[in-house]
């Protein structure tokens, strides 16, 4: 009988069920290292070795060492008594055994049978190498405020947003979901609670990280503080995330399958009142201001009941618009492998993520995007090295014809009591005919297609003639394409006439139109370098570079539009040539700068690093346009002076640190030391109603415009005890920022002809602090890890160019200077009105003897004692919207085939202000809320006389009573959270069958994300920017997946 392959059987199944439209990216990509395949191929002789494990030391066994063999994942445990056994695929293996607290020691099998070794101790994660700016260095050696993290501390769970994997990982890093959008999930970065922070992957600048795969992400490093970030200079100001890819290692290939499917759904959104519900409110609201009912008691009991769902429906919109679950896929494949002389890292990835709107007709509204990695390191000689990092994607957005912000707008417009199509399947003319945007082809739709190529080189050479010193030499050119269409079609409107059974077209909304829009960039880099590294008389350890960067940046763009197309036909020719237009543009701008860096330390103890970045910038005034940006930092290992070890046992390294730079920023609008025009601007009519288009002065010119700067001070401690058992770090910080850009507060004549210009005005003081706690321990076959992290940060404006007060209150009311900016102003509610008595003994706060109040509506306190209640009454209400306190805890765990991984965020001190619809009902005419039910109301709906019934939230009048649409204390609600962010399950299956069949693992997964929130906050998801509602909703995601390791 013929033996089954299970592995040609897998590969057949990835290569042409996974991914049959993309095979050519297959062949390119992995036939540049086609011959390593040749060479790896052949079968494979399984053999056993066997030994015992001990310490170095004291020669007692090891239980829980990991035994691998060096470039597969074939591996096992020492048991008890430190013994193994393994089976090795032939004699030139190599065995490789580690062990927490221990120097890592590899052994070539050979002819041996038994292999028994002594591990020696030592501090591994002091001699962990950490990315940093234009090079690395050892974690232990580090005197700025850096944190890093490896792609293995990763809860790596599929996703189509990799900033999403970073929550509550890296202190320091405040991130926030504004939207669960795909292919739009805008994730929020933000080091320390300033601007957005700088990107660089693989040392590129400005390149996108978001969109990677998570399967092709090595590490990532955060530079908080101005020391670390001054050789980005102008960019770093708000601080850096370096990001870095995989790289191969030295190993036979090793290949890698994933693929996973997943289910989205959303986290939490409020619902909205059913037909009874909505009649009885409406029915209130007008009751309310001395109108007759609108809906009898019978019509009431018809929309409970559902007796005549035609004329008297119950319809949930939000069903209609949003469907319950939505699909999730990914599918990825890695080759990772080498020698010493060629080492290799390749990828393939795939991933489509369809949207939670309930589309009709048309597809799916999705985001579906493929990836390929393709780094290459070759060692030429001892002197000699170059790497080729080639990355690219392919995003498609495949929208509806509105945007999601319109869509949950228009959800909310949708009354229950009105069908979304009439019985013969027309669109209903009743509320607005707006479900019908869920239909692609009736409606039209939105295609975004983004292409991204990037690619680098670098040259290494080791300068032979002088020891430690060595040249590098890197380019790199990144192009971007993107193409959208835009089509928009008319649909009608219909009226059901129930006698004769036929809608007839009683309207029509919008109007045949399409719009063409590209945009291209190209971005080029070149950077040569000089590196310096040397130790002398074995305790003074220098390192230096000196870096030379030029920096070319072009981008176009063009859109072509045509309306009121005849024959709906979604091509350009097909359009009249009436109504066209056209329109474009084009821009380029470069930069030049020079980095330098010197790094000492003196016998590990005393840590001293100096950095600097010349930046010049075509923005500013030629005398103005250079600009020099530093940083020192020095640390002290007191864990290293014998009067502390000689003390100290327990712990392995104390450092303090301490850290001052000055940074800079161009961000403003180019040339605004020139005066500059728009053309054309207004129609100027002269004799004879002739008209004439003219110039106009955009803005007088300031010749004086700088950089503006900041300036940073960081102290920080780190801490080892127990053989990194427990690790602390702990930073403070202080920014202070000048010359900011205002516009000075001055009243100018309208003759005056041009507006202000901007100056280097205000200034600003930010300050907060970090704290990490860190634990890693194996127990026999249990290994674990825990890491919390917390973070608090604050900002004031220390100086702030503002109009002139006119009284003492108003400087104190609107005076935001020497004041913290994440402050709410308003009136400050103390209760509901109770009942008629209580308004009539209460201070007038709606100007006409609180007549227009009813019991319910709210009360809010007298701040200046006068009896009236204005906005001379508004006093702070306690923290914004940005929060103050940001925390995580990581926990990823290992025993036997089974691993763990979970990560939880939050954040405190911060509040959402409800607005609009979530604070009057039926505000423009929109549907409204179901909590809107516990309210005050009369005893008999029917009977404004009767009695009233307290409830949550006041009486219902349509667009609310004025009174209770003040900001108020009453409708901001404390957003404070905790959120599993993700969770990981994983179980690893590994025998004799898999091996014999040329597999080496498979492993099974069950992953989610946000998968439990526990918040004060009613309805709404914490993450949501503001208390609209007007954004697509978060998505709570659940995923199973499979791993093939060849």
């Amino acid at each position: 009988m013929k033996e089954v392959n299970l592995q040609q059987i897998l590969l057949k199944w990835i290569f042409n069920s996974i991914y049959p439209n993309i095979r050519i990216f297959v062949f390119l990509v992995f036939t540049l290292n086609v011959n390593i395949f040749i060479l790896s191929a052949g079968d494979i002789q399984q053999r056993t070795v066997s030994g015992i494990v001990t310490d170095n030391k004291t020669g007692d066994p090891l239980p829980g060492v990991n035994v691998v063999v060096q470039g597969t994942t074939t591996g096992t445990i020492t048991d008890f008594d430190g013994k193994y056994t393994i089976s090795v695929p032939n004699e030139k293996a190599v065995l490789v055994f580690s062990f927490l607290g221990y120097v890592n020691q590899a052994v070539t099998v050979g002819s041996q049978a038994n292999i028994s070794v002594s591990l020696i101790e030592q501090m591994a994660a002091l001699d962990e190498v950490v990315v940093v700016g234009y090079g690395t260095q050892k974690k232990v050696n580090l005197t700025g405020a850096v944190a890093s993290m490896t792609s293995e501390k990763l809860a790596v769970v599929p996703t189509a947003n990799v900033s999403t994997l970073l929550y509550g990982n890296l202190p320091g890093l405040i991130t926030t979901q504004r939207s669960g959008q795909p292919g739009d999930d805008i994730v929020r970065l933000s080091i320390r609670g300033f601007d957005q922070a700088l990107i660089v992957v693989d040392g590129v600048v400005g390149r996108d990280f978001t969109r990677l795969d998570p399967n092709e992400i090595e590490s990532f490093t955060i530079l908080k503080d101005a020391a670390s970030a001054a050789v980005y200079g102008v960019s770093g100001g708000n601080g850096v995330i370096l990001v870095t890819t995989k790289k191969g290692n030295i190993g036979k290939p090793t290949i890698n399958f994933q693929s996973n499917y997943g289910w989205q759904h959303v986290t939490r959104y409020p619902r909205f009142v059913n037909s009874e519900e909505f009649a009885i409110l409406k029915n209130e609201a007008a009751i309310n201001i001395g109108n007759a009912p609108v809906y009898t008691a019978e019509e009431i009991e018809k929309f409970r009941n559902g007796s005549d769902p035609l004329n008297y429906p119950d319809v949930d919109y939000y069903s209609v618009f949003v469907r319950d679950y939505a699909p999730q896929t990914s599918s990825n494949i890695t080759v990772r492998g080498g020698t010493d002389k060629l080492k290799y890292f390749f990828l393939l990835g795939g991933m489509k993520q369809a949207a939670m709107w309930n589309t009709v007709s048309g597809g799916d509204q999705d985001f579906t995007r493929y990836n390929f990695r393709s780094n290459v390191d070759a060692n030429i000689n001892k002197n000699l090295d170059f790497s080729v990092e080639l990355g690219g994607r392919r995003e498609d957005r495949d929208n509806l014809v509105q945007s999601s912000y319109l869509m949950a707008s228009w959800m909310q417009y949708q009354w229950p009591i009105y069908n979304p199509r009439t019985p013969d399947g027309k669109i209903a003319s009743t509320n607005y005919g707006l479900s019908a945007y869920l239909d692609r082809d009736l409606t039209g739709y939105i295609k975004n297609n983004r292409y991204t190529f990037e690619s680098s080189i670098t040259v290494n050479y080791k300068i032979p003639f002088v020891q430690g010193l060595s040249a590098r030499l890197n380019g790199s050119m990144d192009l971007y394409f993107e193409n959208q269409k835009h089509w928009l079609k008319q649909y009608g409107l219909f009226t059901y006439n129930a006698t004769t059974g036929v809608s007839t077209q009683t309207g029509a909304r919008e109007a045949n139109n399409l719009t063409l829009n590209e945009w291209r960039s190209q971005a080029a880099r070149i950077q040569a370098s000089l590196a310096y590294d040397r130790r002398f008389a074995d305790v003074h350890n220098v390192s230096a570079l000196l870096l030379y960067e030029e920096y070319e940046y072009v981008a176009s763009n063009f859109g072509a539009s045509r309306i009121n197309y005849v024959i709906p036909i979604d091509q350009i020719f097909a359009g009249p040539d009436l109504n066209k237009s056209n329109s474009g543009g084009a821009s380029d701008n470069g930069r030049q700068s020079l980095v330098g860096r010197v790094n000492y330390d003196l016998s590990g103890k005393y840590l001293m690093e100096y950095s600097f970045r010349y930046d010049g910038s075509a923005k500013f005034p030629p005398d103005k346009r250079w600009g020099y940006f530093s940083g020192f930092s020095a640390g002290w290992r007191i864990s290293e002076e014998s009067f502390f070890k000689d003390n100290m046992s327990i712990i392995n390294n104390f450092k303090i640190r301490a850290s001052y730079g000055t940074l800079g920023s161009d961000n403003t609008g180019n040339f605004q030391f020139l005066t500059g025009f728009t053309y054309p601007s207004g129609n100027y009519i002269y004799g004879g109603n002739v008209v004439s288009n003219g110039f106009v002065s955009s803005a007088t010119p300031n010749p004086n415009i700088t950089w503006e700067t900041s300036k940073t001070l960081n102290l920080g401690v780190d801490i080892s005890m127990w053989k990194q058992l427990l690790e602390i770090e702990a930073d403070i910080f202080n920014r202070n920022r000048e010359g900011l850009l205002a516009t000075r507060a001055l009243q100018l004549p309208t003759t005056f002809g041009a507006t202000l210009p901007s100056e280097n005005l205000n200034s600003d003081n930010t300050k907060g602090f970090e704290l990490v706690v860190r634990h890693n321990n194996q127990i026999s076959e249990l290994r674990y890890s825990v890491q919390g992290n917390v973070s608090f940060t604050k900002s004031k404006w220390t100086h702030m160019e503002q109009r002139e007060f006119t009284s003492q209150y108003d400087s104190w009311r609107n005076n935001s200077e020497d004041r913290w900016k994440n402050r709410i102003m308003g009136l400050k509610a103390i209760g509901q009105f109770q009942s008629v008595e209580d308004l009539n003994n209460s201070p007038v706060q709606d100007g006409k003897q609180n007549s227009t109040l009813r019991p319910g509506d709210i009360k809010f306190e007298d701040f200046n004692g006068d009896g009236v209640i204005n906005t001379q009454d508004q006093q702070p209400l306690g923290r914004g919207s940005e929060p103050e306190i940001n925390y995580g805890l990581g926990m990823n765990g290992a025993w036997k085939s089974f691993l763990v991984s979970m990560n939880w965020q939050g954040s405190a001190n911060f509040v959402v202000q409800m607005q609009h619809f979530l604070v009057q009902p039926f505000a423009n005419a929109m549907n409204t809320y179901a909590y809107f039910m516990d309210r005050w109301r009369h005893a008999d709906p029917f009977d404004p006389d009767s009695e009233w019934i307290p409830g949550r939230y006041p009486t219902t009048i349509n667009d609310g009573n004025p009174n209770n649409r003040q900001f108020s204390s009453f409708w901001l609600k404390n957003s404070s959270y905790l959120r599993l962010k993700s969770l990981n399950i994983s179980y690893e299956l590994k025998n004799d069958f898999l091996r014999r069949n040329g597999i080496e693992r498979i492993m099974f997964s069950l992953s989610g994300q946000n998968l439990i929130t526990i918040t004060g906050l009613e309805y709404m998801d914490p993450e949501t920017p503001t208390g609209r509602l007007s954004v697509y909703p978060q998505q709570k995601i659940y995923d199973l997946g499979i791993s093939l390791t060849f």
